[in-house]
Formats: structure tokens, sequence, C-alpha cells
């Protein structure tokens, strides 16, 4: 099970760098702006519930392994 958190946090920071990179500064609320702003914002939320799964593993474990 964590194997696969990392797993998934790799593919959400491949594709939240991705996204970045296809924002138009310039121009971002545009049709394609607005795809690449939903997915970099799609991905940081992606990032914060693995990385909130990954904390609330490692304290189950520390309670399990305290009896």
């Amino acid at each position: 099970m964590l194997m696969r958190n990392y797993i998934f946090l790799g593919i959400a920071t491949v594709l939240l760098g991705f996204n970045i990179y296809q924002l138009d500064l310039d121009n971002l609320f545009s049709e394609d702006g607005k795809v690449a702003v939903i997915g970099v914002l799609g991905c940081l939320v992606a990032i914060v519930l693995l990385l909130i799964l990954h904390s609330s593993n490692k304290i189950k474990n520390k309670l399990e392994n305290k009896d």
C-alpha cells in the first residue's frame, strides 16, 4: 500500500509539471489556459490528499506497534 501511494504521488507530480508547462500566463483565461489551471489545481489537491494519507498511515502504524 505504501508503494502505491508513492507511485500516485509521482504521477501527480509529473502531471503537475506538465500542466504548469501548458500554462499561458499572458492569456490565462483562454480555453486552453482554463484547462491547464484546472489541471494544476487538481494535481495540487491530489498531492495534498496523498500526503495526508501518508501521514495518517504513519500514525496508524505507530499506534498499532505501541500495543
